[in-house]
């Protein structure tokens, strides 16, 4: 995958701000970005900025750069974080992606720390009590739906969905984020990871579990636990189990999670069908955001649709726009990292194979 030189920002126009969040290899800081649209050089916007920590090995620049280029090949959706921009000239000193800033968080803490909100909204025959706030948990389920649907059709995997890496932005509006462990897929529909990186395990499918296969359809399987933890407001998956052979072993057996108190009936259903043993008895995401639909109101949804149309213009006017710079980012990643090894002398579109080697621990920025 290439970069586009179209995305580069001013590093001087940038102003980094308080700490957002940390992992092991990155960290994401708010900050504001001064001229980011074209024809508003003097307009400040509000953004979050993902970057490598200083003490990182190269392998966390390279899923950092991996990141950035999936955000460039997928453009514009309402119900993704999308890119703003990047600041790769210094690459040998810094790496600054640039992306929308979701002020409410990810949606796993949202949901702990507002659990008192989301009470006695099911009957005791599992029927709905319209309110707004199982609205908005309905409204979410449907959107993160429509926002892997929009990745399934880029053929990009996502590979850690959970409810710590969707992101809520204004009014109500969910984001799939963290495309660290994303990948393109090219001729197959699946791919494999080696190594013995740290892994996902609670929201892994079974044929992920068991043979290290990734494909959309796993992709569907996380999104059942993610249904899960969205009504049982963000508790961890599999309570009381431990992750590892015991977890492993009893998914194998055929164990599935009971649908939590909260959720409307059909949610069950959609949940049980995600998690089926065989890939190809899974529901597609635009299946299941039909049937979401299906239980929202009908201006609801069509908001929805009017919502996403500036972007889906906004990517026409780039598919019309001036050819794109393949910018060298391998290149100054091994210089940066002053190997020559044939690891990092390839351009980066080849580090997207099908059967990676890469540790999935690196990816995790």
């Amino acid at each position: 995958l290439p970069y586009d030189r179209r995305w580069e920002f001013p590093r001087h126009r940038l102003k980094l701000g308080v700490q957002l969040g940390a992992g092991c290899f990155g960290r994401v800081v708010k900050a504001e970005a001064v001229g980011l649209k074209k024809g508003s050089e003097e307009t400040v916007k509000t953004v979050a900025v993902k970057m490598v920590r200083s003490e990182a090995n190269v392998s966390a620049m390279e899923a950092l750069i991996s990141e950035l280029k999936i955000l460039v090949y997928l453009g514009s959706h309402l119900n993704v974080v999308n890119l703003l921009g990047a600041c790769t000239k210094q690459i040998h000193k810094e790496l600054l992606v640039i992306v929308e800033c979701c002020r409410f968080g990810n949606l796993q803490t949202f949901l702990i720390n507002h659990r008192t909100n989301f009470v006695n909204l099911v009957d005791e025959f599992g029927n709905l009590k319209m309110q707004d706030e199982m609205e908005n948990l309905i409204s979410w389920a449907f959107q993160i739906a429509r926002g892997m649907g929009y990745l399934v059709s880029k053929k990009v995997l996502h590979g850690d969905l959970a409810a710590r890496n969707i992101l809520l932005a204004d009014d109500g509006i969910v984001k799939v984020a963290d495309f660290g462990m994303a990948k393109k897929m090219y001729y197959e529909e699946n791919y494999e990871k080696g190594g013995q990186g740290l892994m996902p395990v609670k929201w892994m499918a079974i044929e992920s579990l068991i043979d290290r296969i990734f494909s959309c359809q796993s992709d569907v399987w996380s999104y059942g636990v993610v249904l899960w933890e969205i009504f049982s407001l963000g508790r961890v998956p599999y309570p009381g189990m431990d992750v590892g052979h015991i977890l492993m072993k009893e998914i194998l057996k055929g164990y599935r999670m009971d649908k939590p108190e909260l959720a409307p009936n059909f949610f069950g259903e959609m949940m049980a069908d995600c998690w089926k043993s065989d890939p190809k008895e899974r529901p597609t995401f635009s299946q299941m955001e039909e049937i979401i639909c299906s239980h929202m109101e009908s201006s609801v949804s069509s908001d929805y649709l009017n919502m996403n149309a500036p972007y889906a213009k906004l990517n026409q006017e780039k598919e019309n726009a001036t050819p794109k710079d393949q910018f060298g980012l391998a290149k100054l990643l091994r210089e940066k990292s002053g190997t020559k090894s044939k690891k990092y002398a390839t351009p980066r579109n080849s580090m997207f194979p099908m059967r990676s080697s890469k540790k999935v621990a690196d990816s995790y920025l």
